[in-house]
């Protein structure tokens, strides 16, 4: 890491108010992030991948509450002391988000150049007319067929494939330094899902940005990231160059995840292996570990006290990790 990485999240949590009590949707989750550096953040459903994306994006519901001493520094400069209207400024130009579902990202009744005519206008101070161009541009960079004419659609005439490379076309419209892309290939097939990844690890490259690649499959990160976290319960539980985290994991929720992936060498009917019990209930947490109580190595003291993340380089949050010495 450099000195002054590009975006800085220290000790960030997001709790939401609830008629049952205080959600803790993110709880104390900190890592940094180079310009140019590709971060993968891994956890099941529930986890708090996609709250901790919009947190950093400052794109939250009323009912969120986010502590003064939580710290988000983008390009030297704490987003969470910045007004409405100062973020603004940020979203969009320095940067970006690229959403689940680009059906609902993106608006029904525009068509599909003109919401990024919008973004070049109102970030760019560019004219309609080179707006324009210039979105037709951007949809051959992400390889839209035929983008004279597409910039003329409305969402609902395109397929999920092509929606969401209209969304990364916005996304990327102003060069931002900082791409977050939540689950980006959820709804699409495996064929698309890897246009998609292709796609954005070319664009991250070329234009050498930082990307963020939420996702809830550790085998969509393997090829397109330098790093990953690993979350589970609101926390990052383990965090590794994306090759060490793969080749020595330390952290049982990162094996089991890594188990839960089908294989081609399996034999066909081969029973996928699944992580048993359910996650952890966020308003009233177990004690000590959060894995503990679905973990296949637990002992007494993982149910006492809560490890936290620690290590050089190899960080990860564990009181018994995988190939530590007996």
């Amino acid at each position: 890491m450099s000195a002054t990485p590009l975006l800085s999240v220290e000790d960030l949590h997001t709790h939401f108010r609830t008629p049952r009590g205080r959600v803790r949707a993110v709880d104390g989750v900190s890592f940094a992030l180079d310009r140019g550096r590709t971060l993968g953040i891994v956890g099941e459903s529930g986890c708090g991948k996609s709250v901790l994306a919009r947190t950093i994006m400052s794109l939250l519901p009323s009912t969120a509450q986010v502590p003064s001493a939580s710290r988000v520094t983008f390009e030297g400069r704490d987003l969470r002391r910045l007004s409405e209207r100062q973020l603004r400024q940020v979203r969009g130009r320095h940067m970006a988000m690229i959403f689940q579902d680009p059906m609902t990202s993106l608006n029904p009744v525009m068509t599909c150049g003109a919401q990024i005519v919008e973004t070049l206008t109102y970030h760019m101070g560019l004219g309609r007319r080179a707006a324009r161009e210039r979105a037709v541009e951007l949809f051959t960079a992400v390889g839209i067929p035929e983008p004279a004419r597409r910039v003329d659609h409305y969402p609902h005439q395109l397929s999920g494939g092509m929606r969401q490379r209209v969304a990364i076309a916005i996304a990327l419209s102003c060069e931002p330094a900082l791409l977050i892309a939540d689950e980006p290939t959820t709804a699409l097939d495996v064929t698309v899902q890897a246009e998609i990844l292709d796609l954005l690890s070319r664009q991250q490259r070329e234009r050498h940005m930082a990307l963020i690649l939420i996702t809830h499959d550790l085998g969509v990160v393997a090829g397109h990231t330098d790093e990953v976290a690993v979350m589970y319960a609101g926390r990052i539980v383990e965090r590794a160059a994306t090759t060490t985290l793969f080749a020595h994991t330390r952290m049982p929720y990162t094996e089991a995840l890594l188990r839960s992936i089908p294989r081609l060498a399996d034999p066909p009917h081969t029973p996928l292996e699944t992580i048993a019990g359910r996650p952890p209930e966020l308003i009233d947490p177990p004690p000590g570990c959060r894995f503990a109580p679905r973990c296949r190595y637990v002992a007494e003291d993982c149910r006492r006290a809560t490890p936290e993340l620690s290590g050089d380089g190899h960080a990860f949050a564990c009181w018994h990790p995988l190939g530590a010495a007996s």
